[in-house]
């Protein structure tokens, strides 16, 4: 039970701790304005994907909640909603974290394998 919980909360705890780490590299005093301004655009870029990330995971509960409602219609719903989270985990894990120190500096040897 624990890990599906852990399952769903995965993306708020990330961007729990990239909030911390942002704030870090603000207080260093090597960071330039530039990369302040690059790890503000990811500031934004976490809020909007927890954004989205929250708008399929109410719904997913909201069509967990019709399957007992209209039957097996609402399962669209949930599966679609299970598919998009999954997706958005998935960019999240392996597509953002490997790149984005590379972004902060505007160094693309920094992305990592």
């Amino acid at each position: 039970m624990k890990t599906i919980i852990n399952w769903f909360i995965a993306p708020y705890q990330i961007v729990r701790s990239e909030w911390g780490y942002f704030s870090q590299i603000k207080r260093e005093e090597s960071t330039s304005k530039e990369e302040e301004m690059r790890i503000f655009q990811l500031q934004i870029f976490n809020i909007l994907l927890l954004v989205v990330y929250s708008v399929f995971f109410v719904t997913f509960f909201v069509y967990i909640g019709l399957i007992f409602i209209v039957k097996w219609y609402a399962l669209s719903g949930v599966i679609v909603g299970l598919v998009m989270m999954k997706a958005i985990k998935f960019i999240q894990e392996n597509r953002y974290m490997k790149r984005r120190d590379a972004f902060i500096k505007n160094d693309s040897n920094l992305i990592k394998s």
